[in-house]
């Protein structure tokens, strides 16, 4: 069982990121902007092409233009290890709740082209 592996773009809160990391450490989580993840400023095509190559789950809050990039890159033939979007208006501690409980209840091989909106 391959564990998931995150990369989380901008739109996504360094509080949530903070609070993944302190609660579990053993999560492998990347966020844009960091060494060895996409640059700041990079666009949602790009950064699904990034993931792919690096096999990483996408976290998202940019909900409209990534699904659309979604689209297109799916289009093109490629494919996702999965997109987590992030619906409107919740707390930093619920969120990080829905995706603590996604690394720990599925693997890898469950999110491949899986696109999901959290909280369920």
């Amino acid at each position: 069982m391959n564990p998931l592996r995150f990369l989380a773009d901008e739109c996504v809160s360094h509080d949530m990121i903070d609070h993944l990391r302190d609660v579990e450490p053993d999560m492998d989580i990347l966020v844009v902007g960091e060494p060895g993840a996409p640059p700041k400023g990079t666009d949602d095509a790009e950064i699904l092409l990034a993931a792919e190559a690096l096999g990483r789950t996408v976290i998202s809050g940019d909900r409209a233009t990534m699904a659309k990039h979604l689209t297109t890159h799916y289009r093109e033939g490629h494919h996702t290890s999965g997109l987590i979007l992030l619906r409107c208006d919740f707390s930093v501690a619920r969120y990080a709740s829905e995706i603590r409980l996604i690394w720990f209840a599925t693997t890898a091989d469950e999110w491949v082209d899986r696109t999901d909106y959290i909280p369920y």
